[in-house]
């Protein structure tokens, strides 16, 4: 049971990355599969950070369908500037030792990897929704860490190990497909604005 979970965690994630990457609101409703899954599988695994973390992406997920509209009105990409670069290394750092604290008394194997990872998958679905193109770097290191708490269970995850590898490279893949969606939509402003 547990392998069919992280197995199908791993398609519906894989899925989804290619449709993010591609900046199509489809992605939206593959990440709520995949979170179902997720849940069940970190639940068994003992790992509660990731449970809360899951669920509350499983309901940020049915936001980020809605939020990114289709058609004329879509939702633009853009880019943090200095003070929200700050402001969210500040917030995965705090919310990382706070939630540690929580979890390492619990039967949680690794309470400060899932801890970090909890707290910047937070952060980056947060501005995944927002379209901020800094949400690819919070990604590439998280995937990273979700590798090594991954491979570091008492039975390695090895699905998820493969599809958190997958993600680092479509992390990279879509912060650059992103940077020229972004240039593009700027070019559409700039012509736009010399036709009026």
């Amino acid at each position: 049971m547990t392998q069919m979970l992280e197995f199908s965690a791993t398609v519906f994630g894989l899925l989804q990355g290619v449709f993010v990457l591609l900046n199509k609101r489809s992605n939206w409703l593959f990440y709520v599969a995949q979170m179902g899954c997720l849940i069940c599988f970190s639940a068994k695994n003992n790992l509660f950070g990731d449970v809360i973390n899951c669920s509350i992406y499983l309901v940020l997920g049915i936001v980020g369908y809605f939020y990114w509209t289709e058609g004329k009105s879509e939702k633009k990409i853009t880019s943090c500037n200095a003070k929200e670069k700050i402001f969210y290394t500040a917030v995965i750092f705090t919310s990382t030792v706070a939630l540690h604290y929580c979890l390492r008394d619990t039967k949680d194997p690794l309470p400060l990897l899932d801890s970090f990872t909890t707290t910047s998958s937070m952060v980056a679905t947060l501005y995944m929704i927002a379209k901020k193109i800094d949400t690819w770097l919070i990604w590439l290191v998280n995937d990273v860490v979700y590798v090594v708490e991954y491979a570091n269970l008492a039975t390695p995850a090895y699905y998820l190990i493969a599809l958190n590898s997958a993600w680092a490279v479509m992390a990279v893949c879509s912060y650059f497909y992103w940077l020229k969606l972004k240039e593009r939509q700027k070019d559409e402003k700039n012509i736009f604005c010399r036709k009026i």
